[in-house]
């Protein structure tokens, strides 16, 4: 008969202890504690009673002391000041501490614990879901969603000293002024785009929307080329309706200035094949990575842009395309809205700007007019998500314009394009056009 691993459990008893003497020793700890451990933290059920009623006697702005105390638990809980530890115990939390400064220190051991202690939760429910009899599909969606959980707990956050936030803020003023309105973030490669935005930025979730054979996978390849390429930033691309063959066949043949068709047709000179030899020796050194999965949820696209964060170091991600993942949800506008914010919590998260592309509803052809933000297929939410909104309008085969319908912190305005079609790539017009 196997036998059972036995995990213990991580605590700090000690510690949470300490941290109820500095409270009562202090009743402005108590608020301070607040900030980072919450009732659920505390491991033993006296302590974690304990301090919900100290939190308690603070929002009602009475005095946190032991005679309070007292009377609030004989007043509210079942089995009064025993459910504390009793009036022994309580009266001697104050002298286990020299004095309320070492607060921070008990709270960091306390909480440390407490993650250790979800770490193993989780990892025991994980490991029971595995186990169980299910649609294998939805166990995996709920062990992922347990432990992305976990991470998003982990994660930075929380309140920030303002003295911080406002030295971060004139940081990026002193290099905006330095740099005097040129590119702050990553370029993608076109000037008169950049003019507008000044490059994409940590944390911005950018949108380029368009209906179907518009050009919008042209164009985020094209400016993947300008990113990995020529800057040599680390860029990822999730591509979900082409494969990464296909991809760097176009990389190759717009690299190269060879006609795509006849690239795929094998009708190409000995020249031409020099210049792709070239241009494939180029490409494989680019810091570029491309993931091409035939689906995916919330859960794998967190899972794989943290994957692509750590490993390869990206700082750049670009997603094709938007409606083609998937997420529980009771209806198409809902499961939209859920992957734009999952889009928006990654560039966050991992401080990158996140290009992802979306399709446009078919109001647009039906009117024959310019895209609007309503017409952003499916949900309203990657309106309200996405920091800047771009739609690509052809006006010929040729021309096109790149409309910034939306720019959280910039200027709105229309770039003119011109698409190559045998190279499948956007480049500037000679004229530089801004309408």
């Amino acid at each position: 008969m196997e036998s059972k691993t036995v995990i213990d459990v991580p605590t700090a008893v000690e510690a949470e202890a300490a941290i109820l003497g500095c409270c009562l020793l202090d009743g402005g700890a108590v608020n301070d504690a607040a900030v980072s451990v919450s009732p659920e933290d505390f491991y033993e059920l006296r302590h974690r009673n304990l301090f919900e009623l100290m939190l308690k006697l603070k929002n009602e702005q009475k005095p946190v002391d032991t005679i309070s105390i007292f009377q609030e638990a004989k007043d509210t809980l079942k089995d009064g000041v025993e459910a504390l530890g009793g009036i022994a115990y309580l009266s001697a939390l104050p002298d286990q501490v020299p004095s309320a400064l070492s607060l921070p220190a008990y709270v960091a051991i306390v909480k440390r614990k407490a993650k250790l202690r979800k770490m193993v939760m989780t990892a025991q429910s994980v490991l029971s879901a595995a186990s169980s009899r299910g649609d294998d599909d939805e166990l995996l969606e709920q062990a992922q969603a347990q432990l992305v959980g976990l991470l998003e707990e982990d994660k930075e956050g929380g309140i920030v000293p303002l003295r911080d936030v406002v030295r971060e803020a004139i940081n990026d003023i002193e290099n905006a002024y330095a740099k005097k309105g040129s590119v702050i973030g990553i370029s993608s490669g076109f000037p008169t785009l950049d003019n507008l935005t000044t490059g994409f930025k940590g944390g911005d979730m950018i949108v380029l929307a368009a209906r179907p054979s518009q050009g919008k996978t042209s164009l985020a390849v094209t400016i993947a080329e300008n990113v990995a390429i020529d800057q040599n930033i680390p860029t990822g691309i999730l591509s979900l309706e082409m494969t990464s063959v296909s991809l760097i066949k176009r990389m190759l043949s717009a690299r190269s200035n060879v006609d795509g068709h006849h690239l795929m047709s094998g009708r190409i000179s000995h020249h031409e094949i020099a210049q792709l030899t070239k241009s494939a020796a180029k490409i494989s050194g680019a810091p570029l990575v491309i993931d091409q999965p035939s689906a995916m949820t919330v859960m794998e696209l967190h899972a794989t842009a943290r994957h692509m964060k750590y490993k390869y170091g990206i700082k750049f991600l670009i997603i094709d395309y938007l409606q083609l993942m998937h997420a529980k949800a009771d209806s198409r506008v809902h499961e939209v809205s859920k992957i734009s914010a999952a889009v928006k919590s990654v560039a966050k998260e991992l401080n990158i700007p996140v290009l992802v592309l979306s399709q446009l509803s078919r109001r647009v052809e039906e009117q024959d007019r310019s895209p609007r933000l309503s017409d952003l297929r499916d949900s309203g939410s990657i309106e309200q998500d996405a920091d800047v909104v771009a739609f690509l309008h052809r006006q010929s085969e040729s021309k096109v314009h790149l409309i910034l319908a939306k720019h959280r912190n910039g200027p709105c305005g229309t770039v003119v394009l011109e698409f190559v079609p045998s190279l499948t790539k956007f480049k500037e017009p000679d004229e530089l056009v801004t309408a």
